[in-house]
């Protein structure tokens, strides 16, 4: 009898109705540039902030980076989504329902993952704040008591990321991503020697290509930076290139990680079926939003996967916020948290999510527990041409 009475009020409870979706593209300075793989150069960070208003005034914010070169997302194109196709489904629509809700937007366009990501992680802000509960409370608790921190080096010289890199262990981290697929391989190698000699052998180390290597580059980097003790070698080809990557991890003695071909459930299952991959880092841009990532995540790990959740470089702590949370929730997390907030020279929120001690703080409160600066939305935002 019990339970009937708690599911009768369960369905009788009041809806939040969604009266508003607003999409606010901004462009922030990074406080020194980024290098990628490829060439890639980083001076801003372009990126939508979703703001959804329900009928009772309550407000929820998500944000998703623009990603040409992972997603197809541009700045405008992600806006135009919002407000051509997304908003449409969401208006009128109760976020408590927000499962069904995320179903409605992949139905209504096709791509556009990180439209779709900020909207869902609006939502999820917007119910964590009604119901009064953190956004882990509403993805099944703390899977776990900290987040290791993976801190990424993307600097012009190895000179330059070793006295980063020592700078960051004396502060705690014990976690360290390498930009390759930058400079020549044959510098690269040495880079991979240098930090590994500068930081000893306590200090974990990863690189990370972005796609930006050829074939004979990647073979002369997996065997020459085989004794630095990388823990995994992330995307060194194109999204696509299934046939290179097997290849490759065939006679790599260095573990290999997904991030630009994980765009998808499919994706992710076909690559470690053939044998192409170790572990995937998950991204709610390319993903589609929280919902699709925590799915990915539960395959990932049936599958004895490794795992690592990583933002984009320089999203905010909106975004920083969002990904701590699904962080502590996802079934395991093996190979670390990747945040970039600290990249911005001013962030989007009051208290921006921090990193202390090699481990990625938990926002408490209610949603993604983070205050929007509302005044640097402003300060930030793109005006329209």
């Amino acid at each position: 009898m019990a339970k009937t009475r708690t599911a009768k009020r369960n369905s009788e409870a009041a809806p939040l109705l969604i009266r508003r979706v607003d999409a606010i593209p901004v462009s922030v300075p990074l406080t020194h540039p980024a290098l990628m793989g490829g060439g890639q150069r980083f001076d801003e960070s372009e990126t939508l902030i979703v703001r959804i208003e329900a009928a009772n005034g309550l407000v929820g914010w998500g944000e998703a980076s623009a990603a040409p070169t992972m997603t197809g997302d541009t700045l405008p194109g992600m806006v135009a989504a919002v407000e051509r196709h997304l908003a449409a489904v969401l208006i009128g629509e109760n976020a408590l329902d927000r499962a069904q809700l995320v179903q409605r937007m992949l139905r209504a366009i096709i791509g556009n993952t990180g439209a779709k990501a900020a909207c869902d992680i609006a939502i999820h802000d917007l119910v964590g704040r009604h119901l009064g509960v953190a956004l882990v409370d509403l993805l099944g608790g703390k899977a776990r008591g900290s987040l290791l921190a993976l801190y990424q080096l993307a600097n012009p010289t190895v000179e330059q990321d070793i006295a980063e890199a020592k700078a960051k262990t004396r502060a705690g981290y014990r976690f360290l991503k390498l930009k390759v697929g930058v400079k020549r391989v044959e510098e690269e190698i040495e880079s991979a020697h240098a930090l590994r000699r500068a930081l000893g052998p306590e200090v974990m180390l990863c690189a990370d290509a972005n796609m930006g290597m050829t074939m004979a580059n990647a073979r002369k980097f997996v065997t020459g930076a085989a004794d630095a003790g990388l823990l995994f070698l992330e995307q060194p080809f194109r999204d696509n290139d299934l046939a290179g990557t097997l290849a490759l991890a065939r006679m790599s003695p260095i573990p290999l990680c997904a991030d630009e071909s994980a765009h998808s459930l499919e994706a992710i299952m076909e690559w470690q079926r053939a044998g192409a991959i170790a572990g995937v880092n998950l991204k709610t841009i390319k993903l589609g939003g929280i919902v699709p990532l925590m799915r990915a995540a539960a395959v990932s790990d049936t599958l004895g996967l490794a795992i690592d959740v990583a933002c984009k470089t320089g999203e905010s702590s909106i975004g920083a916020a969002a990904l701590a949370h699904v962080g502590y929730a996802v079934p395991n997390l093996d190979w670390g948290i990747n945040i970039n907030n600290h990249y911005l020279a001013t962030d989007l929120v009051k208290r921006p999510v921090h990193q202390n001690n090699g481990s990625v703080e938990c926002p408490t409160g209610p949603g993604l527990g983070v205050e929007v600066d509302e005044s640097a939305l402003r300060k930030f935002r793109v005006k329209s041409k």
